[in-house]
């Protein structure tokens, strides 16, 4: 198998969240291998280098104390910005089995309106504190000689904030997994079920999961993955994409006590969970090299300091955070179409 199909087979399980297609080229495997191929027609070139920034402005945060006594305040967020970088590399590449990993890192920070005239120790306690997320992920897709296939993906994340020497790493290790078995039905039908475990929710569950990625003609189609995101894509031409959609997302931090003013909770735990709906726009630069802008609208649904690995129990501060604008930009690296036609001829 040559270096073409491998960038399909790499990252195929990352559209399963979100996925992109285009009319005139089709990534997949070649049809001598006999293996299904998973895809439906016209995915484009797949994302190997990510580097995105994302802002969300002015919106306010009501809090309300559950333990101690913090009390309730509100408070106006000036900025609530988030680094992301994001890298895939293969480690296995056969036809009949296909094995990858990516590495990715962010880094959110929020900053408050006249934070100094504020006496709310959660919010001067937020505003000190870089979250970060390091994460390893692996994916494995193995397809059959028919109509089947399956995939699985798993994640190794340490979030929270590293700065700790109190803390150990299985303190901020956060693990999430997804297997799916599928049927590719024709060049414009897929679809797959499974189970997956996660912190999509806010906080850690079990819940099932449907894919489905269809096209209606060559320029509009929709891929989905029941319940956490839907998109409907619309393919302009090969240099323009446009996605709009929603999707449910969802993270668990791990905080230092030490020093601060929950120093009397020894598994303080921030946690989040958010709907999203966005209208993203990429674009060609240059070949192999892309840039995306996005705009939509963030609703909370979970914001709480806890004091303990559940999202919902052990809350200490609930807090509720007011829907909010969305705007991020990014730039991306593909494989050169010149690798993928030597590969066709």
């Amino acid at each position: 198998m040559g270096k073409a199909n491998y960038f399909f087979l790499l990252f195929f399980p990352t559209y399963i969240i979100s996925v992109s297609s285009q009319a005139q080229e089709i990534f997949s495997w070649s049809r001598e291998t006999g293996y299904c191929n998973p895809s439906v027609i016209g995915l484009p070139r797949a994302k190997a280098l990510i580097v995105k920034y994302e802002l969300q402005p002015a919106y306010k945060m009501v809090s309300t104390g559950k333990q101690g006594n913090y009390g309730n305040s509100d408070g106006n967020i000036n900025r609530n910005r988030r680094w992301d970088l994001r890298l895939r590399f293969p480690i296995l590449n056969k036809p009949s089995l296909t094995i990858a990993a990516g590495i990715k890192y962010t880094q959110e920070e929020f900053r408050f309106n006249n934070i100094q005239s504020n006496n709310y120790e959660f919010y001067k306690d937020l505003e000190d504190r870089p979250l970060k997320s390091l994460g390893l992920h692996f994916y494995v897709l193995k397809p059959t000689k028919n109509k089947k296939y399956f995939i699985l993906r798993t994640s190794f994340d340490l979030n929270g904030d590293y700065n700790s020497k109190h803390l150990s790493v299985k303190d901020f290790l956060k693990f999430s997994i997804t297997p799916l078995i599928g049927w590719k039905q024709n060049e414009n039908l897929s679809y797959a079920v499974g189970l997956s475990y996660g912190y999509n929710f806010g906080q850690p569950l079990i819940f099932p999961v449907l894919s489905i990625n269809k096209n209606f003609n060559c320029n509009l189609g929709i891929e989905s993955v029941l319940p956490v995101s839907i998109k409907l894509r619309y393919t302009k031409n090969e240099k323009n994409y446009i996605y709009t959609g929603f999707e449910l997302s969802g993270a668990s931090y791990r905080l230092n006590n030490a020093g601060t003013p929950f120093s009397d909770y020894d598994k303080l735990h921030l946690f989040r969970s958010e709907l999203r709906y966005t209208i993203n726009y990429e674009r060609e630069i240059h070949d192999w090299l892309w840039f995306g802008v996005e705009g939509g609208v963030r609703h909370s649904f979970n914001f709480n300091l806890t004091n303990g690995p559940r999202g919902r129990s052990d809350v200490i501060i609930k807090n509720k955070l007011r829907d909010a604008p969305v705007l991020s930009a990014g730039i991306f690296v593909v494989p050169p179409r010149g690798l993928l036609r030597k590969k066709k001829e």
